[in-house]
């Protein structure tokens, strides 16, 4: 898989090398999470009842791509680690009220296998950051002694940027803050305020603060109030808007 997964993308890996500009460096890594590969596989249904059905061939599927994903990683970092400053991947473990899978589920078969990822990360010196969409809070210290270093996507819909920056906030950091819900449908002046509040919750937190949105950007975000919201922050660093 290690070979397959060289040829279809280490040219893009050394495309980005080439495009980076002096002292500019990359956060990203392989591609998706553990779960989200293995709910592609085999589909959320499916896998849910295949929890019941064959519990030994569920937990397999984890191990496996956890293995697989830890190779990929290996090898990534050995050829490209000196291209990103923060590794990371996407794997959205829950909705808006809890995780797709059982807490127990994600504990005994997912967590492990990204604790192999992460150690491979830390060993080059990175920290590492996930993407997480969801309420993932019955797991979220589990993920912290797991080794993320911090985590990403918020919706004020599950709970306020407040909760996560208060709860985990002296250790982790925490990305995000403006929900893409107020990018679409709020004015520019909504947006500079939420900007002004983020901000504001970053004093005397250990983990630090990235603004930006809770999740990605859509299309449909006027550029308007997108760069209003990336103003207001420098404006709040002490510098010049753009």
């Amino acid at each position: 898989m290690e070979k397959l997964y060289s040829a279809r993308f280490f040219k893009k890996f050394e495309a980005l090398r080439k495009a980076l500009p002096p002292n500019m460096k990359a956060i990203g890594g392989v591609g998706n999470g553990v779960f989200e590969i293995v709910q592609d596989l085999v589909g959320y249904e499916a896998l849910c009842l295949l929890s019941y059905d064959d519990p030994e061939t569920y937990a397999a599927l984890f191990e496996r791509v956890g293995q697989m994903l830890a190779g990929i990683w290996k090898k990534v970092l050995n050829n490209f680690g000196d291209v990103f400053c923060v590794c990371r991947f996407g794997d959205d473990l829950g909705y808006r009220s809890n995780t797709l899978l059982p807490p127990g589920d994600i504990r005994g078969h997912i967590i492990p296998q990204y604790g192999r990822i992460i150690s491979l990360i830390k060993e080059t010196g990175k920290p590492f950051l996930l993407h997480s969409c969801g309420c993932i809070f019955e797991i979220m210290d589990d993920l912290i002694a797991a080794g993320i270093d911090s985590k990403h996507s918020n919706e004020d819909a599950i709970a306020p940027f407040e909760r996560w920056v208060k709860d985990y906030g002296d250790r982790i950091g925490n990305f995000g803050g403006i929900d893409t819900d107020l990018l679409v449908r709020g004015d520019e002046e909504q947006i500079r305020s939420a900007v002004r509040n983020v901000y504001e919750l970053a004093e005397n937190k250990e983990g630090g603060l990235a603004i930006g949105s809770g999740n990605s950007i859509p299309e449909y975000v006027e550029p308007s109030k997108y760069l209003a919201m990336l103003n207001e922050a420098r404006l709040l660093r002490g510098e010049k808007q753009r």
